[in-house]
């Protein structure tokens, strides 16, 4: 089973590669929103217990996907050093007791690009990020640019390259990455 993790700030376009890299290779995409979304609305964002209710809701939904035998799942994260450390070892702990070697995608995009995501008409009647101010205070509040310890990290700027693009290059790295891991 394969797992891919692609993980970075609100708004670089994770959901959308990921979509399309689970498309294309016939994996179940699973985008950490998800969690986040029920989280909020059963335990409140900020509340005592939302982190481990989120990181349960992740888990269970893993669990339930490898139990299914899915071809590989695609995780889309905003990893957060060191608050989304408590997420990251629960997930570890998962793919060692199932035996699943995991690749780590950090996403990123230049700030112009990052702002015209952010804004595009897609995310409009959504709960995500949609303005340039916001977006200017939650990079100022959280840092993006750490990568997760431990594991190797594919770092791709996705500015100027379309989701197509973006999701063929990660898949280049997959394949470099998966020759390398077993020869």
């Amino acid at each position: 089973m394969k797992f891919v993790m692609i993980y970075g700030a609100s708004g670089v376009g994770k959901e959308s590669v990921g979509r399309e890299l689970a498309r294309q290779n016939g994996l179940h995409l699973f985008p950490q929103h998800l969690a986040f979304d029920i989280a909020c609305a059963v335990v409140g964002f900020g509340n005592t217990g939302f982190e481990k209710y989120q990181r349960k809701i992740c888990l269970d939904a893993f669990r339930a996907l490898i139990d299914k035998k899915v071809a590989g799942i695609v995780f889309t994260f905003c990893y957060v050093y060191p608050a989304s450390n408590y997420f990251i070892e629960g997930l570890f702990e998962l793919l060692n007791e199932y035996q699943i070697k995991a690749d780590f995608v950090r996403l990123s995009c230049d700030q112009e690009e990052h702002i015209s995501r952010v804004t595009s008409e897609q995310r409009k009647n959504t709960n995500k990020i949609q303005s340039k101010l916001y977006l200017e205070d939650y990079l100022n509040r959280f840092d993006f640019s750490v990568d997760i310890a431990e594991v190797e990290t594919f770092h791709l700027n996705s500015t100027g390259l379309t989701v197509q693009q973006s999701a063929l290059e990660i898949e280049h790295y997959l394949a470099k990455h998966q020759k390398k891991t077993f020869t």
